[in-house]
């Protein structure tokens, strides 16, 4: 798929964007919010070495992950052992909940 803007002038680009006409309508489908949604997914480039690319395509491919969601879950736990204030993610806090709930249970403790 080619960019049609590459072959455009910025005459011609300029006025294409002169025949936009900017309107309050909403768009649809409207966007969802609230906690039942979806997170917003904000693309990021990230540049890695062919071998720690492999390394990271290889163990995400182990654990059933995208190499996005690979990627996302070390930044998740990175920040969240961090201390920085912030909230931490709702699997962490769902997780320490559940580790907080067991944790005087009487079965073997894994050293």
């Amino acid at each position: 798929m080619t960019d049609p803007f590459e072959t455009m002038s910025p005459a011609e680009v300029a006025a294409m964007t002169q025949r936009l006409v900017y309107t309050d309508e909403p768009i649809e489908p409207p966007v969802e919010t609230g906690p039942g949604t979806e997170p917003v997914l904000i693309p990021r480039s990230v540049k890695l070495s062919r071998d720690l690319d492999k390394a990271c395509k290889r163990r995400a491919e182990n654990l059933g992950l995208s190499q996005s969601a690979y990627i996302r879950s070390l930044i998740e736990r990175d920040i969240a052992t961090a201390g920085t204030g912030e909230q931490r993610p709702a699997w962490v806090r769902e997780l320490l909940a559940v580790i907080a709930q067991h944790e005087n249970d009487e079965y073997p403790k894994a050293s």
